[in-house]
């Protein structure tokens, strides 16, 4: 028997052919020495479902799977071995037979569904000369290989193949001493290397491949030719080529098929076509003269080594048509006159070897006249940060510079140097940073159809921005008499204030009321400078609150709660001023504060009291402490003062406007001792204590 090999070429094939082998009835013939190319794809029509077919006790096939007819010319053994492409794909077969056709396959005869990467095998699978089981699976059982067949000749035997895990095709080598169907021979055919069409030579041309079918048979008989664009489909005998046929690739793989008239069995072979000239210029670039005239000769020799690679080896010739050129008709000479109208020439290449194909370029040719641009205004910009450099948005000159002309078919470039500009190197970006000032810019304006371009150039100079000194916050006298001054440096074109003052010489302005004043100052380059001023206000205090501790013998205090926009200091009885509001040390009685705003906007002075009690008093009619009494007591008014006794006795209920205790009782004088008084102010703590009289 004769090796049969499955090469899978090919990724897929369609379910739906005439011949599509996942069905029984459509299963491949195994023939002598044949080459096919298949990957199992769908599971056909369910052979299974058929009473007369029994369900492989291994395996159920409902995957993509691949039917094989086996029809056994000689008696003897058969075996078979597949190996699939993917290591450890999965493959499981089941053969049945002898049969005679599919409907009634009965049970299979051997059965194999081993998983070979769970029973730690290869991939491979099928007969053999050594195994003695002819089932195993599913699973890790086994290692993927069956007892062979002992066939008689006539016998016919059916093999499913499926692809249980895994991906990949797999190829199949059949042995044994019985003999399969002789197959028929796909002779070699030679490469075919032809010439394009002439006119565009793009390699792909018509092709009429019948006459080498006497070349692919040598004289067999009943044997028919057919070609295909792939392996697959020619093994399966699908998508034969008609002719006229054009080659979709260059160079491309034509697969003939053979297949005997008699039998299904077949044979193939293959061959390259190659379309030569795929790489020439037959359509060539406009050749465009820019020029200011509207007529300019042109040769074509000048630019020959462009257009036809090692020139100088070929036969080459001009003329006015394409017809002439084919036809080797009206050669002309190199030189042709363009105007502003495009014209197409033709180059006839020959290769006097004969070796390459001889082809024809056609050549437009015009003259295209410069853009005619305008000539741009200098820009006279004003400084943003008083150093001389600013970033400039170049674009702005373009609709002075394009003059009209379409901005979507012309490109405008601009340039640190004429240098650059000629080299077309170093393009400025779209916002540039002058680098001296004045800055000159080189422009050049391409119209993109022709590429010619026109030059010009323009000036940037940046124009000092006025200089305002930075001014501290001043102060603004709430309702002050006299206004205060505003003023920044004078010598300036113009100025215009916040509040709508302005004028040419208006560099100090008088305000009232605090706030923001922003003045924006011209010079005489039109450029500007704002500068804020910020007033802040300020007042003379408000007294909130004067709080006070007495009764501390001559250690009192007196804190002065105040308000307003101000920064105040504070003095009491002429005192030095002092910041904190803070005062202690105070004996009774009355006393002044003078509160001075810092910033001289006035100073507010008020009396307050502090209260304390005489320690001792002598009423011995001398003029001196004669009398005990709480100066500052008539301030409060509605204040109740009783004096005791040590033993509680009420003595003496004293007015707070009167001149105070005399030491009598009834008229009569007390003895020196020592007395106690409570002292009620509304709103505050009683006060209690005790003095003494001495007489």
């Amino acid at each position: 028997m004769r090796k049969i090999l499955f090469f899978c070429v090919v990724l897929f094939f369609q379910i739906g052919f005439a011949q599509n082998p996942n069905d029984c009835n459509n299963a491949i013939l195994l023939c002598g020495d044949t080459d096919l190319g298949i990957n199992p794809s769908g599971i056909g029509t369910d052979e299974f479902a058929q009473p007369g077919n029994l369900t492989p006790t291994c395996f159920n096939f409902q995957t993509d799977q691949v039917w094989f007819r086996v029809e056994m010319e000689t008696t003897g053994s058969f075996r078979f071995a597949l190996t699939p492409d993917t290591p450890q794909a999965d493959y499981d077969f089941a053969v049945f037979g002898p049969v005679t056709d599919c409907n009634n396959l009965g049970a299979a005869i051997r059965c194999s569904s081993t998983n070979p990467a769970a029973a730690g095998v290869t991939g491979e699978t099928g007969l053999n000369d050594t195994e003695v089981d002819t089932t195993e699976g599913p699973g890790q059982l086994g290692n993927g290989f069956l007892q062979e067949l002992s066939v008689n000749a006539g016998e016919v035997y059916y093999i499913i193949v499926g692809l249980a895990i895994g991906q990949g095709g797999f190829s199949l080598s059949t042995s044994g001493s019985a003999d399969l169907p002789p197959s028929p021979t796909a002779n070699p055919i030679t490469d075919l290397d032809v010439c394009d069409d002439f006119g565009l030579q793009d390699g792909f041309r018509e092709f009429d491949f019948t006459p080498l079918d006497a070349d692919v048979l040598l004289g067999q008989t009943g044997v028919s030719v057919t070609y295909h664009e792939s392996l697959n489909d020619a093994n399966i005998g699908v998508n034969a080529l008609t002719f006229p046929y054009v080659n979709t690739s260059n160079p491309q793989e034509i697969f003939v098929r053979a297949i005997r008239n008699d039998s299904d069995c077949t044979d193939f072979t293959e061959f390259v076509l190659t379309v030569d000239d795929t790489n020439v210029l037959t359509d060539a670039d406009p050749t465009i003269i820019c020029s200011d005239n509207t007529t300019e000769s042109f040769d074509f020799a000048t630019i020959i080594d462009t257009l036809v690679a090692n020139s100088a080896n070929f036969n080459i010739t001009y003329h006015f048509t394409a017809a002439d050129a084919e036809n080797n008709l009206n050669p002309q000479g190199s030189s042709f006159i363009a105007t502003l109208i495009e014209e197409t020439y033709y180059i006839k290449v020959i290769d006097p070897t004969g070796l390459s194909c001889e082809y024809a370029i056609s050549a437009p040719l015009f003259v295209a006249n410069p853009p005619a641009i305008g000539v741009p205004a200098d820009l006279f910009l004003c400084d943003d940060d008083f150093d001389g450099f600013l970033n400039v948005t170049l674009s702005t000159q373009n609709t002075g510079i394009l003059n009209g002309l379409d901005p979507s078919l012309h490109e405008v470039r601009f340039y640190a140097s004429n240098t650059d500009r000629t080299m077309n190197q170093n393009a400025l970006g779209a916002n540039f940073i002058n680098t001296q000032n004045p800055q000159p810019v080189f422009v050049r304006v391409t119209e993109t159809r022709t590429s010619c371009f026109s030059d010009t150039d323009f000036n940037i100079t940046i124009r000092p921005r006025p200089v305002l000194a930075p001014q501290e916050d001043i102060i603004v006298c709430v309702d002050a008499a006299a206004s205060t001054r505003l003023s920044v440096e004078s010598g300036f074109d113009f100025y215009d204030w916040s509040t709508g003052e302005s004028g040419a010489t208006l560099n100090e302005i008088a305000i009232n009321q605090p706030g923001s004043y922003t003045v924006r100052v011209t010079n005489n380059f039109g450029c500007e400078s704002a500068l804020t001023i910020v007033a802040l206000a300020s007042d003379i205090a408000v007294i909130d609150d004067i709080v006070t501790q007495d009764f501390r013998n001559g250690d009192n205090t007196a804190q002065f709660i105040v308000s307003g926009p101000g920064d105040y200091e504070f003095s009491v009885d002429n005192g030095a001023f002092q910041d904190s509001n803070f005062f202690d040390g105070l004996y009774k009685g009355f006393h002044t504060v003078r509160i001075r705003d810092k910033n001289g906007c006035g100073t507010l002075t008020q009396e307050f009291v502090v209260l304390d009690y005489q320690r001792f008093f002598t009423p011995n009619a001398d003029g001196f402490h004669d009398y005990w009494t709480l100066d500052g007591l008539n301030t409060f008014p509605t204040a109740v003062i009783y004096i005791y006794d040590r033993n509680a006795k009420l003595l003496f209920q004293m007015s707070p406007e009167g001149p105070g205790w005399d030491g009598t009782y009834l008229n009569n004088p007390l003895p020196s001792s020592t007395y106690w008084f409570t002292l009620q102010i509304p709103n505050k703590p009683l006060v209690k204590g005790h003095f003494a009289l001495k007489r």
